[in-house]
């Protein structure tokens, strides 16, 4: 295994940590709210759902200071969740 120097880019970034995979999530997002406003009539809910999804999936992608994103973090907790052993008392 080649270890890889920092100062070396592995994917192309729009700017430190989100890159074109990031955008294109982000896009489809904004697709999804695009579609689902069309399905109501009442103005401030449209504006809400249109905006809503690109919002909620830019904080998911969004780099962290440590270099993590939180859909990892959070995605690391439910399989850390799911994999505890569940202990019953005796009776």
């Amino acid at each position: 295994m080649y270890l890889i120097p920092k100062n070396i880019k592995v994917k192309r970034e729009i700017f430190k940590g989100f890159g074109m995979l990031e955008l294109l999530v982000l896009g489809m997002s904004l697709i999804i709210g695009f579609i689902l406003q069309n399905f109501v009539v009442d103005y401030k809910l449209k504006v809400f759902l249109f905006i809503i999804f690109p919002i909620i999936t830019f904080f998911l992608l969004f780099p962290l200071p440590n270099g993590s994103k939180l859909i990892i973090i959070l995605k690391k907790f439910a399989i850390f969740q799911k994999s505890q052993k569940k202990y019953k008392l005796k009776n």
